[in-house]
């Protein structure tokens, strides 16, 4: 399965529909399954705003897990007028500057007590088994 790593509390954003849309700098013609894996990255400045602003409780981030198995249904570039529509949460949770690309996810399912695995930059590959 494809799978990507994204930093807290971003990846945590898509389970509680906070965000539907993962935003890139780099476009993927991949569709189907994805894996989303949480960074082991630190939560910085920026991030622990964004879990004051939106009620996180820190505590109920993981890190270096799998989280969810989405559907990437479609990688759309982003023009003003898709910035412009998008809900507060999108913004707070995305890089929506013009030129860049959104990736449509849709949650298939929530991943609990999974073991720690390394991430990767870019897409990768991942056996669930």
């Amino acid at each position: 399965m494809k799978a990507i790593t994204i930093w807290q509390p971003y990846s945590d954003a898509i389970k509680r529909n906070y965000k539907k849309y993962e935003t890139r700098s780099w476009p993927t013609k991949y569709r189907g399954k994805i894996l989303i894996h949480a960074a082991k990255k630190p939560l910085g400045k920026h991030e622990l705003g964004l879990i004051n602003k939106y009620n996180i409780n820190k505590s109920e981030l993981v890190f270096g897990v799998p989280v969810l198995i989405c559907e990437l249904v479609n990688c759309i570039k982003i023009d003003s007028a898709l910035a412009e529509k998008q809900p507060q949460s999108e913004l707070d949770f995305g890089d929506w500057r013009v030129g860049r690309y959104a990736w449509e996810l849709k949650v298939i399912q929530i991943l609990n007590n999974q073991p720690e695995i390394r991430g990767q930059q870019g897409l990768w590959n991942i056996d669930l088994d």
